[in-house]
């Protein structure tokens, strides 16, 4: 993950080493800095909670400064979509005020720098499709099952 002083900026999804998320986050952060192990432990706990399929609400302030006014009320629109539901870019576009903006949406799904957290795998193509994702479909998929099956447990 990338911190900065106001909250989390960024977020790499599984990987298969830990040295090529670092990898990542180095490319995407070039001046970030190791916060030391400790420092977050609590969200790093909520990450491998939801992970493990337990709903969870994720409480880290987010820092997108940097980061356009339209990106930014998509990605706040984004995370209020309920744990194992999804929303189409169509639904998100006219949330924002800009019904037409449904490709904008899909652009500001695509750039998400906290995924997960601002959960961008819950929005979908109008006709129910997939559409993209940053950790391949198989793995939106599977968060969706995910989630799904953890809402119908109660």
């Amino acid at each position: 993950m990338a911190v900065s002083e106001r909250g989390l900026a960024g977020l790499t999804l599984p990987t298969p080493a830990r040295a090529e998320a670092l990898r990542e986050l180095h490319d995407r952060w070039p001046n970030g800095e190791d916060a030391g192990a400790g420092a977050y432990d609590d969200f790093v706990d909520q990450i491998r909670r939801y992970l493990a399929g337990e709903p969870v609400e994720f409480d880290m302030p987010l820092d997108w400064s940097g980061h356009t006014a339209f990106l930014q009320e998509v990605w706040r629109i984004t995370c209020s979509i309920p744990y194992g539901k999804t929303r189409t870019y169509a639904e998100l576009a006219e949330a924002a005020g800009r019904p037409r903006a449904y490709r904008a949406v899909g652009q500001a799904m695509a750039t998400n720098p906290i995924p997960l957290v601002v959960p961008c795998h819950r929005v979908l193509r109008s006709d129910g499709g997939m559409g993209g994702y940053a950790g391949g479909l198989d793995m939106k998929e599977r968060l969706l099952e995910m989630e799904r099956a953890a809402s119908l447990r109660g």
